[in-house]
């Protein structure tokens, strides 16, 4: 809705500037045509004065005419004559045979303001009598306006007035035509934002935005039955893994249980026992896969709650790494652990068992994915905003297509390199985190950063 009120001044102040807009073009327009049509400022020789000037009377009592004056009322005027006083014409130039050569005080009067004939005349007094110079029928407009003192006051008072109205008329005018579109258009928002929100919206399919809401109707209906299938789908999924997982735990149990009978067995050879081991410690890693992908799917689909508490991560670090250690049963691994002093009191606010399940998943990732000997280094880090854990490991490190599939943006298909460092992003994303993976040479180093939330 405040995108629809930026919207509706946006379209008021639009439309003002497009009426002043078109008001000064108009304006700009008019007087730009006045001054290239007009003829108020003719040359000089054009002038009525300057052509009277040219024309001088002789003692014979002939007129005689200077070539720049011929020429002006040549280039300017169709036709002209000199009165005396008496109103005879005493002489002409190129004058019209059905004009009259004798006019009265009256007619002289009459189209010195106005035509002669349907010419524009232009006039002069002088000594010698009135010179009359004449255009062509329609080629100039001649219109005589009157008004009173009184009128032309009220004018100055009113025009500003009026012209201030016209604005508030615009302005008004504006308002409704955008108040009307605001009303037909915040339907529409509301719908969209609802959308949005992920939920549905039925719309009125009616008005000047009836049919953008049918389209709106149409795209809630059918992104409702999409999220219906995709639910369904995930529920299904979901089901079937945890299906799955239970029905594996059952059997796995019952190899684990023998294998480590036949482990601790004295009557038999060395190399059984051997081999019992290693079938319960890879039937102990299914397990956790089985677990992993468990989890890994309820996460995905946010079907896992987060069980938010506070803890200490130190501790959590600390506990990480004996276990690790009690589990090897070879030197072929060291771990170091580096938590500085400031980082031991850290208190912070998550899923102690989700994060401490990301942790083991990056220790165990360096163990069973680097043949030989390796050295594993955890480190805890806090800054003012943020905690972070690494886990780095001068082993083998990751294919490059792996590293491109772990910075794939989350919720795009998971990558193959393994469940345990998809878990470990998934509940990474689950605290507001991230993951990052990078390759040492040799070695990966792997960082997970969440902000300070206590």
């Amino acid at each position: 809705m405040k995108g629809l009120g930026r919207i509706l001044g946006r379209y008021v102040g639009a439309a003002i500037g497009v009426g002043l807009f078109l008001l000064i073009l108009n304006l700009g327009v008019m007087l730009g045509f006045i001054l290239h049509c007009s003829d108020e400022k003719p040359r000089p020789e054009d002038r009525v004065e300057v052509i009277a000037d040219g024309i001088e009377r002789q003692t014979d009592g002939c007129f005689a005419v200077s070539a720049e004056a011929r020429r002006a009322m040549e280039e300017r005027y169709a036709w002209a004559m000199q009165l005396d006083d008496s109103g005879a014409v005493v002489w002409s130039d190129r004058m019209p045979e059905n004009l009259p050569r004798q006019y009265t005080a009256g007619e002289i009067a009459s189209f010195s303001r106005w035509y002669l004939k349907d010419y524009p005349v232009y006039v002069w007094s002088d000594e010698d009598g009135l010179l009359v110079l004449a255009s062509e029928p329609g080629s100039e407009w001649k219109y005589l306006m009157r008004a009173s003192a009184y009128t032309i006051e009220q004018l100055s008072v009113w025009a500003p007035g009026v012209l201030a109205l016209n604005l508030l008329v615009a302005l008004a005018l504006a308002l409704l035509l955008g108040w009307r579109m605001y009303r037909a258009a915040a339907p529409l928002a509301e719908g969209i934002g609802a959308l949005a929100k992920g939920e549905g919206t039925q719309l009125a399919e009616r008005g000047v935005l009836g049919q953008l809401s049918a389209d709106l109707n149409r795209v809630s209906r059918q992104l409702s039955t999409q999220r219906t299938m995709l639910q369904k789908r995930d529920r299904t999924r979901t089901e079937w893994i945890a299906g799955v997982s239970h029905d594996i735990r059952t059997p796995l149990s019952l190899v684990q249980g023998n294998a480590a009978q036949l482990e601790s067995s004295g009557v038999l050879p060395e190399e059984a026992r051997r081999k019992a081991r290693i079938i319960r410690e890879q039937s102990q890693r299914i397990g956790r896969l089985v677990s992993d992908l468990n989890l890994a799917s309820k996460l995905e689909y946010e079907l896992q709650p987060l069980h938010q508490g506070s803890f200490r991560p130190a501790a959590m670090l600390r506990a990480a790494a004996a276990e690790l250690l009690n589990m090897l049963s070879d030197d072929r691994v060291s771990l170091e652990v580096d938590i500085p002093s400031e980082a031991g009191a850290l208190t912070v606010t998550g899923d102690e068992t989700l994060l401490r399940r990301a942790v083991d998943n990056l220790l165990r990732n360096s163990v069973f994915h680097n043949a030989g000997s390796v050295h594993i280094k955890l480190s805890l880090s806090v800054s003012a905003q943020s905690w972070s854990v690494s886990v780095a490991d001068n082993g083998a490190g990751l294919p490059q297509a792996a590293l491109a599939q772990m910075r794939r943006p989350a919720g795009e298909q998971l990558p193959q390199h393994g469940l345990g460092i998809v878990l470990v992003r998934q509940i990474t994303r689950a605290h507001g985190g991230k993951a990052r993976f990078v390759n040492t040479q040799p070695g990966l180093l792997a960082t997970l950063s969440f902000p300070r939330k206590g």
